[in-house]
């Protein structure tokens, strides 16, 4: 099923026309649907082309026409384009065609964030068209598989989209990034894949694999503290992410010329002091993300700290620490701690609880508690491509690091790895909760 989402004044108008469908239940007829809204039977199929025969299925979604009635899209064979990638279409002061491919009537845990994804790119498309931006909004249920991509991918609109996002199911990758390619439809993926960009100049991957994530985030590491003696903190109970992180360290100090030491938790004092430097800053890495490791070097810190109060430490942790605030919180500012991310909801900004309140306001609930928050996530990127296509239009793709603007979680940075490849998204972050209390953001620039 598919959406046109006209042009609007705010994110409530929005609401407003999303919730003007229908889902049929048992029992319900065309002319039953048309007479409870107060439309015809014809202006009902109108809106909703795939309704065959004058039935319409328990469980699927019709469009209610309001006053002015949104054009049919009609399904047809995929049409013929170039094999090899076509040049994007000019954009200029014209509409700026976008489409959203996103399994939306999805009941489960995950449907419900992909909506608050959704309703958070709507807030985007606001701020966009606010701007003096001219935008439409198809929006397209994809489903899950390959095969129900490939059918979707019939739909000539697709084709003549300037950007697309989506999909959310590795299984879609391929079928509808070949698809943008050939068309020159620039392709936003949101979520994380393994996707091969080579080849695809116009595909973006916005969220970017663990390993590359940990190899940014060791070169910031370094980069901020390269005069820090690095201690890995080796817990017995290493788990794979803090392995990877820990060898994506490892690497960038050999890199460096940078030499590491090691302590094991299990150590005595004098491992303690060993590991240690007296007369340069330490910084701590743990092997593995659990709160419970946590808990017993916080112990263990609090006692030679307490004997040894002229060593300078701190600790560098992992974005699962961002969920351990509540109860290590005063920690973490004690220890000087930093936390690399690609995303951060930063609570004590006035443009968070802003972006908030607007939220609630706008769809009648807040955002689920979630790391990262979903509306955030797909706030900013839909701001984030959709201003700075209405900005730069075709020259977008060289000129990415003009763009101004702070996010209200998620950082991007997006580069090629290689020629005629498409882009990665780089971003990341350090969160930093300093001695004196508060939580600083530190982004490369």
């Amino acid at each position: 099923m598919c959406c046109i989402i006209p042009l609007i004044g705010n994110a409530q108008t929005t609401l407003e026309t999303l919730n003007n469908m229908h889902q049929v239940v048992k029992g319900e007829t065309l002319w039953s649907i048309a007479h409870k809204y107060g439309v015809s039977e014809e202006a009902l199929k109108k809106a909703n082309p795939q309704i065959k025969k004058n039935k319409v299925k328990r469980g699927t979604f019709l469009v209610i026409p309001r006053v002015v009635e949104q054009p049919p899209i009609v399904m047809t064979p995929v049409m013929e384009v170039p094999t090899k990638p076509a040049e994007p279409a000019a954009i200029e002061k014209r509409v700026l065609r976008v489409g959203v491919l996103l399994p939306l009537e999805e009941k489960t845990e995950r449907g419900t964030k992909l909506v608050e994804f959704y309703q958070g790119f709507l807030m985007a498309v606001d701020s966009v068209k606010s701007e003096g931006a001219n935008l439409t909004i198809h929006t397209f249920h994809s489903g899950s598989t390959a095969e129900s991509m490939q059918h979707l991918l019939r739909n000539d609109a697709l084709a003549d989209m300037d950007i697309i996002f989506g999909p959310a199911d590795a299984a879609q990758v391929e079928p509808l990034s070949e698809f943008c390619n050939r068309a020159g439809v620039r392709l936003v993926i949101p979520f994380a894949n393994n996707s091969n960009l080579s080849g695809k100049p116009l595909t973006y991957s916005a969220t970017a694999s663990g390993t590359t994530v940990m190899k940014d985030a060791a070169c910031l590491i370094v980069s901020q503290r390269p005069d820090h003696n690095y201690v890995i903190l080796n817990t017995n109970n290493s788990d794979t992410r803090g392995q990877q992180f820990v060898e994506a360290i490892r690497n960038e100090l050999a890199r460096r010329g940078i030499a590491m030491r090691a302590w094991n938790i299990e150590g005595d004092e004098l491992a303690i002091e060993s590991a240690l430097n007296q007369f340069r800053p330490n910084c701590i890495i743990p092997d593995n993300t659990s709160i419970k490791t946590l808990n017993v070097l916080f112990a263990r810190l609090n006692n030679f700290c307490a004997e040894h109060p002229d060593y300078k430490i701190s600790i560098q942790g992992y974005p699962e620490w961002q969920t351990y605030t509540s109860s290590q919180l005063l920690d973490f500012y004690k220890y000087d701690t930093y936390i690399y991310s690609p995303y951060y909801r930063n609570p004590l900004l006035a443009q968070t609880e802003n972006f908030e309140q607007r939220f609630s306001t706008n769809f009648r609930h807040p955002q689920g508690l979630s790391f990262p928050r979903y509306g955030m996530m797909g706030f900013d990127m839909g701001y984030y491509f959709l201003h700075g296509l209405w900005v730069l239009g075709n020259r977008f793709e060289d000129a990415q690091s003009t763009l101004q603007y702070e996010p209200v979680q998620h950082s991007f940075k997006f580069t090629r790895d290689e020629d005629n490849s498409g882009f990665t998204n780089h971003g990341i972050q350090l969160i930093h909760y300093t001695p004196e209390q508060t939580i600083e953001q530190i982004r490369p620039r």
